[in-house]
């Protein structure tokens, strides 16, 4: 059986997608639709707290939420917004964890980690890198703080230009990452859960391979208009149509992988406060496509939606039986 997940990115503002020099967090007001959506149709939603939440008084209605049954609540690493911070350190640009000392990284996560303990009574046990940056440092930190799942890989999609990771080799379910190179299998204790990404139809293995390593411009020929040969996508409902989406967690299911994990970001949430929802009828068309994806995976394609860590729990119980 397919499990349904989603899992939200909680930021600071972010509007035109450029980091503001004074934080706000208005994007939040968004969030309360969000929930509701979810609990109409039996989800238990995982929202991934930022520093800046965490720090906030605004991360304690998450906890609650935790509390009440109704989410999950985790930690997102965002390098330029999480202290301890180095002295030639920009903090107006956003990039991922490369580039950066593993011990800067290190240090921001259990920075990050502490805080959520001792500001929320519970340790946090999931976890996703932003701009898909993770590394093996960051996985062994992740290791030291206890940690059981991150969500981070974006299988077929390299993210190194965004200080990301290259994950064109990941698996596209999930697995145990190599302590060094976590786009590999190895002997790691998190589970890797990755964002659901794929082609918009069935392809052979070798064709698969072959064009996620093809150039940047040979991809997006491959998907043009009126060529539409294959196209990358994911569960995104800013950047598919509705249609899109059904057709794509269909192609999903059929191919029988464990997981539908719709990742979102909370600025786009909200009017103005990210680059790709400028406009309210762009948060609109959000919701709408949302809730029509979610409608179809839940009651067509009989989809069980979970939180990540009952994802987790559930999938190794099934794969131990194997």
């Amino acid at each position: 059986m397919t499990s349904l997940v989603l899992t939200i990115t909680v930021e600071a503002d972010m509007p035109r997608g450029e980091v503001q020099a004074r934080m706000t967090l208005q994007n939040l007001r968004g969030v309360h639709r969000l929930q509701r959506l979810c609990e109409r149709f039996g989800i238990q939603p995982t929202w991934l707290l930022t520093w800046p939440v965490v720090a906030g008084p605004e991360g304690k209605r998450f906890v609650e939420l935790a509390d009440q049954g109704l989410a999950e609540v985790g930690t997102c690493l965002q390098p330029w917004t999480t202290p301890p911070f180095e002295a030639q350190e920009d903090r107006l640009v956003a990039t991922g964890v490369a580039g950066r000392p593993s011990s800067s990284i290190a240090a921001k996560l259990t920075h990050l980690t502490h805080t959520f303990t001792d500001r929320f009574g519970r340790a946090p046990r999931v976890h996703r890198a932003v701009r898909a940056g993770l590394d093996g440092a960051t996985l062994q930190a992740l290791e030291r703080l206890d940690y059981a799942i991150d969500t981070t890989a974006v299988p077929r999609v390299d993210a190194t230009a965004d200080g990301g990771t290259d994950w064109r080799d990941a698996p596209a379910v999930p697995w145990f990452p190599d302590r060094q190179r976590p786009v590999a299998r190895g002997a790691s204790p998190i589970l890797e859960v990755p964002v659901s990404t794929g082609y918009h139809r069935e392809v052979p293995d070798f064709v698969d391979r072959l064009v996620t390593h093809l150039p940047p411009m040979a991809k997006r020929v491959l998907a043009r208009p009126g060529i539409d040969a294959l196209r990358l996508q994911r569960l995104d409902p800013v950047a598919h149509s509705a249609a899109e989406l059904r057709a794509f967690a269909r192609l999903l299911v059929e191919q029988g992988l464990p997981c539908l994990n719709i990742a979102l970001r909370s600025p786009e949430l909200c009017a103005g406060q990210s680059r790709r929802c400028p406009e309210a009828e762009d948060v609109e068309r959000l919701f709408a496509q949302l809730e029509d994806v979610v409608r179809y995976a839940v009651d067509e394609l009989r989809v069980h939606p979970r939180s990540l860590s009952g994802f987790g729990a559930w999938y190794l119980n099934e794969t131990a039986m194997c």
